[in-house]
């Protein structure tokens, strides 16, 4: 790519709306280039298509957004309040996710994947006869959860996960919520110093220490 086409390529108009189903073979494949060691991603692209289904018509107050030029889609981000956004999940795609797992036992290496197959079980195991929200002591009083927002590494550096931050805020402000939230790898420095720049701050557990979750204060004053 020349300088002059490179120009072009940042500058090239980005625009947001919202998701719709036929977006989701899309946002699939933008998840597991930007999330290439994530379980999930480790389990395919049909089991990562399968979970953005179910969070886009799972019972949940879901914004959806995706960003995109003339070309191309170039990122997304899942909001709003979930319900059982991942025991939901398992539970409906239950028989899937353990084809997957039998059929591609590499996943279980290493302790994250097998942390992550014992959780798994446990929600499947666990007694609940609706799917109700992950951890409710943990989700702030009138805030807008962010689940998901990831970017194609192809469009790093593009604003495109700043546009997609600013219009979450905004939907957020129009449906009345007071607050955003988050959670983030603690050791994940580029998505701190990005959620940092936008105002977001640290959420502490209330003895003191601090797990990845972050929440940013919303107003109508821009």
């Amino acid at each position: 790519m020349t300088t002059e086409q490179h120009r072009a390529e940042q500058h090239r108009a980005i625009s947001v709306r919202d998701v719709e189903a036929a977006d989701l073979d899309a946002i699939a494949a933008m998840h597991i280039q930007a999330f290439a060691d994530s379980i999930l991603s480790r389990l395919g692209t049909e089991a990562v298509r399968r979970n953005y289904l179910w969070q886009f018509d799972g019972p949940h107050d879901l914004t959806a957004l995706i960003a995109s030029d003339a070309t191309q889609p170039l990122g997304f981000l899942f909001g709003g309040v979930f319900r059982g956004s991942t025991i939901g999940f398992i539970k409906r795609e239950k028989w899937f996710l353990l084809r997957r797992v039998l059929t591609h036992p590499a996943i279980l290496l290493g302790s994250v994947g097998w942390n992550r197959v014992v959780l798994g079980v446990r929600l499947l195991l666990r007694r609940s006869p609706t799917p109700s929200a992950e951890n409710p002591a943990a989700v702030p009083a009138g805030s807008f959860g962010v689940l998901s927002v990831a970017v194609d590494p192809v469009a790093q550096g593009r604003g495109v996960g700043g546009t997609l931050m600013a219009e979450a805020r905004l939907r957020a402000i129009q449906q009345s919520f007071v607050r955003m939230h988050l959670s983030v790898h603690s050791d994940n420095a580029n998505a701190l110093q990005f959620y940092r720049s936008l105002g977001w701050t640290e959420l502490k557990e209330p003895d003191g220490r601090w797990i990845g979750r972050m929440t940013l204060a919303l107003d109508d004053g821009g």
